[in-house]
């Protein structure tokens, strides 16, 4: 057998069917890279039970990728949720996983960014 990818569920390799929550799984490696910069294996998150106790905002900080990170300072709390909503998009259990609608939901209670720079780059005017 050939390697096989982070994106995939786990549970997507013991079924044919294909399932909705397989897609949330690999919207939440994604999402994780993105933060991180790095290629995701939920182990190595430490964001099980208690995994972002205590000192969660500066811990949240000194995960994500360093590219990013001037950015995000000030916005910490919005990054411990995008880790939580990634984290819990990749659950081991797909009945523990969010369903993609709530994802848009969890992601539309975000603050948008105040940078009116990646608004143009994103909608082409600014």
């Amino acid at each position: 057998m050939g390697c096989i990818s982070p994106y995939y569920a786990p549970e997507s390799l013991r079924s044919l069917k294909p399932n909705p929550k397989w897609d949330v799984y690999s919207f939440g490696v994604v999402l994780l890279e993105l933060i991180t910069g790095k290629v995701i294996v939920s182990d190595e998150l430490g964001l099980g039970p208690g995994g972002l106790a205590g000192e969660e905002n500066n811990r949240a900080l000194r995960m994500a990728d360093a590219a990013i990170r001037p950015d995000l300072e000030g916005k910490e709390e919005a990054l411990l949720g995008l880790f939580r909503l990634g984290h819990n998009c990749i659950s081991g259990v797909p009945q523990k996983r969010p369903s993609m609608k709530e994802v848009q939901q969890a992601l539309e209670k975000f603050p948008p960014s105040s940078s009116s720079s990646s608004t143009s780059y994103f909608y082409g005017h600014g």
